[in-house]
């Protein structure tokens, strides 16, 4: 009989970030109670990026499946020291994402946005939690390009050079507006 498993709160502080980290760790030594703690944390927010990207939700569930299938085989390469759990979670789920998507354009299939019920974008829903609020407070003191950069590549899923290619900048000014515009929103979002 497994333990049973309390829903976590998801994650607004530092100690509960570290938890995170803690949790990964847990999974990449083959903690099953771990894993379940992390998906029950983290899957809301990946399930809304995911539709973000994907603009389905039949697409955006297979892809948080696969996400956490990748997930529990390679949380052992996960490095604390070069991020927090949650980017690594965010850029697993968004490499499958982005994935899927050239798979979908590839077969040319047709783009039928769903949203959740009564939301007009799925930014606007994700918004409307408290960490969305925090986010979109942080993203606020970034300068423009930063910002512009951010949240379409995380939002739409571009890659660099397509994101260098919508807002006619080059590659190396596009990967600094990013790299510049997150180390700030992790400074923000670390200190709220």
């Amino acid at each position: 009989m497994q333990p049973e498993v309390k829903r976590p709160e998801l994650v607004k502080s530092g100690p509960e970030r570290d938890r995170l980290s803690e949790l990964l760790e847990q999974v990449g030594r083959g903690d099953r109670v771990a894993f379940r703690h992390l998906y029950d944390v983290t899957s809301p927010r990946l399930y809304g990026l995911a539709l973000r990207i994907l603009r389905r939700r039949d697409a955006a569930a297979d892809v948080l499946q696969e996400a956490f299938v990748n997930v529990w085989r390679r949380a052992n390469t996960f490095d604390r020291e070069r991020g927090t759990a949650l980017a690594w979670l965010i850029a697993t789920l968004r490499y499958r994402a982005i994935d899927r998507l050239r798979k979908r354009e590839s077969r040319t299939e047709e783009l039928s946005p769903e949203l959740p019920d009564g939301a007009t974008s799925p930014f606007d829903w994700a918004a409307a939690s408290e960490d969305g609020r925090r986010l979109k407070a942080c993203l606020a003191v970034l300068d423009d390009k930063q910002r512009k950069a951010i949240v379409l590549a995380f939002t739409e899923g571009l890659t660099h050079e397509e994101l260098a290619a919508r807002i006619d900048a080059p590659v190396g000014t596009v990967k600094s507006w990013i790299r510049r515009g997150l180390m700030r929103l992790k400074d923000c979002l670390g200190h709220g």
